[in-house]
């Protein structure tokens, strides 16, 4: 009798565990690729994000920078980490979002180490192979970073020494400036004062390896082999102090409480702050209430900033731009709302998405043959439902709708995502729908199962059926598709 029991509960117990293994899914912040290195004679692998892979907003036409990751397989995770959150988490701005390019090692001594006045095979790969292979794979901007901890951080200062054009930024983390009795940094001060080199930034991240009885303040005094390679960092920063290139901006930290192995997160994160220190945008709480169009002056000279800090245009996103602008529509400030529009419509003419959104505007305000003029331009652009639908709202009286018509809309809605509940109910012969922490608004029936919200430009509410009976709906609205599900039991039918 007993091994039933056992068994069932066996049983009972797998098949919480499969269920649960179907409940799971899976994150993935990267993909790992590889490729054959004519130069190298062997197979790379690269550990390589992409910001659509945590991005709510996808981009199929964005450009980005490219930060290339030495010792990839060991830093990746933190690097994607700091990036990710830095750029897009809780809609922080501080860096731009930006792809990672992870190198993989095979032989990392080989690689890592610089040759005197010759350029290595390593070197050649990631310049005439790797460069070429991610542009051609990926979405690149034209500005490269390097990051490379240890010898990694050796070779970046031997590449900005030598070849300073190939990336535009260098974080060198805890580098090996001891290396080959210290060559290669007194190689790098006696190359940099003539070389013809602009716009390069470098930062360096010095970790803690001194003895007890040295203070960073007196390392400099202290001969001994255990100090050698602090010492030897620090004859970088005594040069820039000194003998300034002006075409390189360059800063160090000191990490008092981090080793040589714990220091590349502290130093990867204040040093994209410090290479992208021209990115963030200083305009305050109080320039976004503004009811005036200034802020696009401010938004101007800010990317302005930003373009000259990347090397490249660099517009104002045009998803951000389109919410401050319906904003300002939906608070009647008209010329900030306007100003606004303009302003996407300037940096993505060929947008579909800016032509109807300008046409919202030119609607609200009441010139219905601009608006349909501009909604017939989005429409060339490219051919899309919901403008179709905005354009025949415009230029039609809509429908009327009783309330034994309406009624089969009623109901309680649950909103995919976010788990909000929308209620939808009959008022004096209208359809009002009630979404928490808002005001309530009034759908607008435009055509069979198709609806507008009275007073706001850019709403297309569609209804879904099976068997003839309302499932739920997707809005189509300035600030995103939103589907719901309508609850099976119906909303208590408080018709008034």
């Amino acid at each position: 009798m007993k091994q039933p029991i056992v068994l069932s509960i066996f049983l009972l117990i797998w098949n919480q565990f499969v269920v649960a293994q179907k409940d799971a899914e899976s994150i993935s912040i990267g993909e790992k690729v590889t490729f054959f290195s004519k130069t190298l004679n062997e197979d790379r692998r690269l550990w390589v994000y992409v910001p659509d892979q945590t991005s709510f907003q996808k981009n199929a036409e964005k450009r980005y920078p490219v930060l290339y990751l030495l010792d990839g397989e060991s830093q990746f995770y933190s690097t994607v980490g700091l990036v990710q959150q830095l750029s897009q988490a809780n809609l922080n701005s501080i860096l731009p979002e930006m792809i990672i390019v992870g190198i993989e090692n095979t032989n990392r001594y080989r690689d890592l180490t610089p040759k005197v006045n010759t350029t290595t095979p390593f070197i050649t790969f990631l310049e005439k192979e790797l460069f070429q292979y991610i542009d051609e794979k990926y979405r690149t901007a034209p500005y490269k970073l390097l990051v490379g901890h240890s010898l990694g951080g050796l070779l970046a200062v031997d590449i900005l020494t030598n070849k300073p054009e190939m990336f535009n930024a260098y974080i060198a983390i805890d580098p090996s400036m001891w290396y080959a009795d210290e060559q290669f940094v007194n190689q790098t001060l006696s190359r940099l004062p003539n070389q013809k080199i602009t716009d390069r930034k470098l930062f360096v991240g010095i970790a803690n390896s001194l003895p007890p009885i040295v203070t960073f303040k007196n390392v400099s005094k202290d001969k001994s082999s255990e100090t050698r390679h602090i010492r030897s960092i620090l004859k970088l920063g005594d040069f820039f102090s000194n003998q300034p290139n002006k075409g390189i901006q360059y800063k160090q930290n000191f990490y008092e409480n981090e080793n040589h192995n714990s220091a590349p997160l502290l130093t990867q994160y204040d040093g994209l702050r410090f290479v992208f220190d021209f990115y963030q945008s200083d305009l305050s709480e109080k320039d976004f209430q503004d009811s005036t169009a200034l802020i696009v002056t401010k938004l101007r000279s800010h990317y302005e900033k930003v373009s000259k800090g990347l090397g490249y245009a660099v517009a104002p996103p045009e998803e951000f731009i389109n919410y401050l602008a319906y904003d300002a529509l939906g608070k009647k400030h008209l010329s900030k709302a306007k100003a606004l529009f303009a302003l996407n419509l300037e940096n993505f003419h060929q947008s579909n998405k800016a032509h109807a959104a300008y046409a919202d505007y030119l609607a609200a305000t009441g010139d219905i043959a601009k608006a349909t003029e501009y909604y017939k331009k989005s429409l060339q652009i490219k051919d899309d439902k919901a403008v179709q639908q905005r354009l025949l709202t415009l230029t039609s009286k809509g429908i009327s709708l009783t309330e034994s018509d309406l009624i089969q809309y009623v109901g309680q809605y649950i909103l995919d995502d976010y788990k909000i509940t929308i209620v939808l109910e009959l008022k004096d012969g209208k359809l009002i729908s009630k979404v928490p922490g808002q005001a309530d608004s009034e759908f607008v029936p435009v055509s069979k199962d198709v609806f507008t919200v009275k007073d706001k430009q850019g709403y297309n509410i569609t209804f879904h059926k099976t068997n003839d009976t309302i499932t739920g709906f997707t809005s189509v609205q300035p600030n995103g598709i939103f589907k719901a599900m309508k609850k099976v039991e119906n909303y208590p039918s408080g018709s008034k």
